[in-house]
């Protein structure tokens, strides 16, 4: 009798998770590409398409990859457990990946802008308008900042407003020196000015403020390096023990509370590695 009814409720187990999982696989996919596009899209203001494809990709299968390897290296009784770690590694990867790629962008954006005010303070010295140096600009210069400024051509030949454009550039790549470049276009295109002599304060203020930079970075290579000590730290003490006694944390992987302090002490590592790197780096002044 009790086989019986371990039987039924096996079968009626068995019959629901078949009725139900196409619905939850199905909403699961919907979700998971929803989240790609939304990424996709915030991407398409700074990233190439070749860079764009990449992150699509990896947003749409980092959570199935991730998901499915920690169920399978987690422990047995953990394995649920380590499918939602995996699968919420897998959302926030690609997007910590893609803030780093959109970061680099705008880095490089900004080594460039020098280089793209002295030619346009030439251009205004040999004669040219301002549409004609901007491109002179996406001439002369690679990307990321031809493709700026040919969107703020583009848009304008479109119907757009120049000073629209230009305060769409300065949203997509937030900069001072960006931002007192615009600013000194539309007070001259206002009011008059000499263009070629307020670039060339803008050029000696950027390279001073990149002296500054150097020097910041300079004196927080401490605070960077007792980082990487701090960080790497657990992990070299784990593998100094593990190669002189194996069996030493053989207690904490077959115990549910040894299992449960190494999933607390592994969430209070990420956690106290994030905020020695917070502290260790300095924001754009």
């Amino acid at each position: 009798m009790i086989v019986l009814i371990f039987f039924l409720i096996f079968v009626s187990v068995g019959i629901l998770v078949y009725t139900l999982w196409p619905v939850v696989a199905t909403k699961a996919q919907a979700i998971n590409e929803g989240q790609a596009q939304k990424m996709a899209l915030r991407s398409d203001l700074y990233l190439l398409e070749d860079d764009l494809q990449k992150t699509y990709t990896l947003a749409l299968l980092a959570p199935l990859v991730f998901g499915v390897g920690a169920f399978i290296l987690f422990p047995s009784t953990l394995r649920l457990a380590g499918l939602v770690v995996g699968v919420v590694l897998g959302i926030v990867l690609p997007r910590l990946y893609v803030n780093a790629l959109i970061a680099k962008r705008k880095l490089k954006f900004n080594d460039q802008l020098i280089d793209a005010l002295m030619i346009m303070s030439s251009s205004f010295r040999g004669g040219l308008s301002l549409v004609q140096s901007i491109e002179a600009v996406i001439d002369e210069m690679p990307n990321p900042i031809k493709r700026e400024f040919g969107v703020v051509l583009g848009e304008n030949k479109m119907g757009v407003v120049f000073d629209e454009s230009l305060n769409r550039l300065a949203k997509r790549m937030p900069s001072v020196a960006l931002q007192q470049m615009i600013t000194a276009i539309l007070l001259a295109r206002e009011t008059g000015g000499n263009l070629p002599v307020i670039f060339s304060r803008i050029i000696n203020t950027m390279r001073e403020r990149k002296k500054i930079e150097q020097s910041l970075k300079m004196l927080t290579v401490q605070g960077k390096i007792q980082a990487v000590v701090m960080t790497g730290l657990p992990i070299l003490f784990v593998m100094g023990v593990s190669a002189s006694n194996p069996r030493f944390f053989d207690i904490m992987f077959r115990i549910p509370q040894g299992q449960q302090m190494l999933m607390v002490c592994a969430v209070l590592w990420m956690v106290g590695a994030f905020f020695i790197w917070q502290i260790s780096k300095f924001k754009d002044f």
